[in-house]
């Protein structure tokens, strides 16, 4: 019993850790209470930036997706990627010509 224990332990520490997470900026200052949508095929998991505007999306976040960061009115997006470990993105929102764009940084 002990060495099947063992085992499942093992097997469950290798699997990897999927998910994105990191910050978003408008200029210099943390945006905080922000929506977010992160939309990988035909899957879509919703999150909200904390004080400090980070975000984490955790789960199934393989391969290419897209973010939307909602602000005022807007809803910019940029593509991102999710790996088998952990991605970290910081992204600042600009305001070009009466519209918002997504960068990294």
């Amino acid at each position: 019993m002990l060495h099947l224990l063992l085992s499942l332990s093992t097997l469950a520490s290798a699997a990897p850790v999927r998910e994105i997470f990191g910050d978003v900026r408008l200029g210099d200052r943390y945006l905080a209470n922000a929506k977010l949508e992160l939309t990988c095929g035909t899957e879509t998991i919703k999150a909200t930036t904390d004080s400090l505007g980070s975000f984490r999306f955790p789960g199934k976040t393989v391969g290419k997706c897209r973010l939307t960061v909602s602000y005022e009115t807007q809803a910019p997006w940029i593509d991102v990627v999710g790996f088998d470990k952990p991605s970290r993105y910081r992204f600042v929102l600009e305001l070009q010509d009466g519209k918002y764009t997504v960068k990294r940084v």
